[in-house]
């Protein structure tokens, strides 16, 4: 009797320790995914996460929204050796954490897919995750993310008061030039009385409604053919450009001289976004990602324009990109697999989400909120993201911005906010722009060293 309770202790034993194993091998891999954006971009990646794991039943993904300072909060999980499996990386921040080695490269991965092909991606959202770690640069060599996203800047237009002043609207097609605009933003602009700034009497300390608002600077230097930074990022060659210091005292003529922007003090207490928001700017520069926003607060009809040009005849477009008709940058947030990590362990299952979110599903979903482009080009050209039925009617700009633009120059150089911000934006744009105590080409030239003296500063930090 003892004998036989004994074996039936051991083959229970036997039988726990055989169905535990196989539980334990069966058991999904979990890994987390991070990332950041507004409720519409949670929901969307939340439905796109419970779609995946219903459908994947040896990976499992945790789905982790970061408010704040996402990329603050990312560098301390990486410093404290605990980062996410998979997680967004924002263009301008791509180097520094592929620089660090603290991405995978994913392109063996990519290569092997069935679901992604590099020739169907816009090629100025994918050659801004490549890295080469032999030369230490980005932009070339092999794929460490995949974009979730391609976000060009257009310029958008409120439709009603153009017709409010009996001005035609421009051609979709035809990118206005600085004359042009100059002309069309002089018969948007009024004052209290109702003059425009070329009418006797007009007040340019009473203006209630402005023909240009927001213009991103960057647009405007790369529409006139111009360059911030040498190819390399080596160099900060603003200061030696005539094209770009043209395109930066044009701005500052909008509304020193030709009064149809608002000046600073004005733009700062109400904010470019609220005063096209509220009617009283007529064209303003913002990107795709405005669109879900404008849909739901806009009270008036608005579509968009390509970006202006300048008078230079050139253009500053991604590099391999021909025939383009305007320029300006575009954004752009990648996926990629973390090292030091579960994902990196599992490298082929983290991908494989990846490889979900980039694929048509994925693009399908976040295109339909309507702030994003979908990566793939068939894809883009299509109702998908063109969506007739709602505005803008033009959206068709947005994918000759996506095949143009630039990644925005903070993807060119390290550190780019340490090096660049201070001596622009405390000193360049508020004596040229704000405040027009200096020209344009004497503000550049006086911090052309201090420009300098930072950027080499930022690359020696990454190199040593």
């Amino acid at each position: 009797m003892v004998h036989r309770v004994l074996r039936f202790v051991i083959l229970l034993v036997l039988l726990v320790a055989v169905f535990g194993t196989q539980a334990q091998e069966t058991a999904p891999v979990q890994l987390t995914f991070v990332g950041w954006g507004g409720p519409e971009e949670i929901e969307v990646f939340t439905q796109l996460t419970e779609a995946f794991n219903a459908n994947n039943s040896d990976v499992q993904i945790i789905y982790e929204h970061i408010p704040g300072d996402y990329v603050a909060a990312l560098n301390t999980r990486v410093a404290a050796q605990t980062p996410p499996d998979i997680a967004y990386i924002p263009d301008g921040d791509f180097y520094s954490f592929a620089s660090r080695e603290q991405l995978v490269n994913i392109q063996d991965l990519v290569d092997a897919s069935e679901m992604i092909n590099e020739d169907e991606i816009w090629a100025s959202a994918l050659g801004r995750y490549r890295f080469d770690p032999e030369t230490n640069t980005s932009g070339e060599g092999d794929l460490y993310a995949l974009p979730k996203d391609i976000g060009p800047t257009l310029v958008f237009v409120n439709t009603e008061l153009f017709e409010a002043a009996g001005v035609e609207l421009p051609d979709p097609n035809t990118p206005l030039t600085w004359d042009q605009v100059v002309e069309i933003g002089t018969q948007l602009t009024f004052d209290s009385q109702g003059l425009n700034p070329d009418d006797e009497g007009f007040n340019p300390n009473d203006i209630v409604q402005w023909g240009i608002g927001d213009l991103f600077f960057e647009n405007i230097i790369y529409g006139n053919g111009g360059r911030i930074v040498s190819e390399d990022g080596r160099e900060f060659v603003m200061a030696d450009d005539a094209n770009a210091i043209e395109a930066l005292q044009w701005i500052s003529d909008l509304d020193h001289v030709y009064n149809i922007r608002p000046p600073a003090e004005t733009a700062s207490s109400i904010g470019w976004g609220a005063l096209f928001e509220q009617g009283r700017v007529a064209m303003t520069t913002a990107g795709r990602w405005a669109t879900t926003n404008f849909r739901n607060v806009l009270t008036f009809n608005w579509d968009v324009i390509p970006n202006f040009v300048g008078p230079s005849g050139e253009l500053t477009v991604y590099p391999g990109a021909e025939d383009c008709t305007f320029s300006g940058w575009s954004g752009s947030v990648g996926l990629a697999i973390m090292r030091n990590s579960a994902g990196e362990e599992h490298r082929e299952l983290a991908f494989r989400f990846i490889e979900f979110l980039v694929g048509t599903e994925g693009q399908t979903e976040q295109a339909a909120l309507g702030f994003q482009i979908p990566n793939q080009i068939e894809l883009a050209d299509s109702d998908v993201f063109l969506q007739p039925d709602q505005a803008p009617a033009n959206a068709q700009v947005f994918l000759e911005a996506a095949r143009c633009q630039r990644p925005g120059p903070w993807t060119e150089t390290p550190l780019y906010g340490q090096w660049f911000n201070d001596s622009w934006w405390n000193g360049v744009w508020p004596a040229v722009v704000n405040d027009n105590t200096e020209l344009a080409e004497d503000a550049l030239a006086d911090r052309a060293e201090s420009f300098q003296e930072a950027l080499d500063e930022a690359w020696a930090s990454v190199e040593n």
